[in-house]
């Protein structure tokens, strides 16, 4: 089975040591420094929990998964607090040998990797959903709209798992939407939440690009919505409510029950 194939190939410390303490720097391939990820369980533990995965941004040359814990760590409490697993994934970089299509393959063999462990980390395999701020954002559409890597022939089990998300998030859209995300979409898929506070002037995250991808959604019937701050022309958040428990009420209506 492919829980035992991975303890016995990445050890013991694949499992968790209490309801509260994260696995750090768990390997999820060997072909890179970089691919690695943090795993924190969910707070209520009785049955397998939803997992929101998370790429983290920096212009696929910088950044890390820490990012997840900045600002105190809101995002992560708030997503365990709603029931879900979390998981943080490093990357490789952009280089010579590694252009941002085989970025975006390594962060595929994270989303398997994760599927593996379902077993072991008390996960849904079937309740994955997948988002980043700027390239993480993209990463994440690319794994979702792109067609799965999943080998059903292939004798490495983690292979044999879906690389795809059943919802995706994307906070502060950037430049490359075109590439990484419309040119794979089709109708029907993943359903898209969208933030982007980025201001008008933002040569990297223009407002432009979320609305873009919203369009493309909305003319492919995805479930999707958009949310903008920081004085762009997106549609505001309710009042009385804040983007991030919008986006996690968005991903728990559209994962599969």
């Amino acid at each position: 089975m492919p829980t035992r194939f991975l303890l016995a190939t990445l050890g013991l410390s694949l499992i968790p040591a209490s309801g509260q303490e994260p696995l750090r720097d768990v390997k999820y391939d060997r072909k890179h420094e970089r691919n690695v990820l943090d795993f924190w369980p969910a707070e209520e533990t009785k049955k397998a929990a939803p997992v929101f995965v998370f790429f983290h941004g920096g212009g696929f040359r910088n950044g890390d998964k820490r990012q997840m814990e900045r600002n105190g760590g809101a995002s992560l409490r708030a997503h365990r607090k709603a029931g879900f697993a979390v998981v943080s994934c490093n990357y490789p970089f952009l280089a010579r040998d590694m252009d941002y299509e085989q970025i975006a393959q390594h962060c595929a063999r994270a989303i398997q990797f994760i599927r593996s462990m379902a077993e072991t980390w008390n996960i849904d395999p079937k309740r994955i959903c997948c988002g980043g701020i700027s390239a993480g954002a993209l990463i994440s559409e690319f794994l979702a709209y792109h067609d799965d890597f999943l080998d059903p022939k292939a004798n490495d089990p983690v292979a044999r798992e879906s690389s795809r998300a059943q919802v995706v998030v994307s906070l502060m859209q950037p430049i490359g939407t075109r590439e990484f995300a419309l040119r794979f979409m089709d109708k029907g898929e993943a359903p898209l939440f969208i933030y982007s506070a980025a201001s008008p002037k933002d040569r990297l995250h223009p407002p432009a690009q979320a609305e873009l991808i919203y369009q493309k959604a909305k003319s492919l019937n995805i479930p999707t919505v958009i949310y903008g701050g920081g004085g762009n022309d997106l549609p505001e958040v309710p009042r009385g409510n804040n983007w991030l428990d919008l986006q996690i009420a968005f991903c728990l209506k559209h994962l599969p029950e």
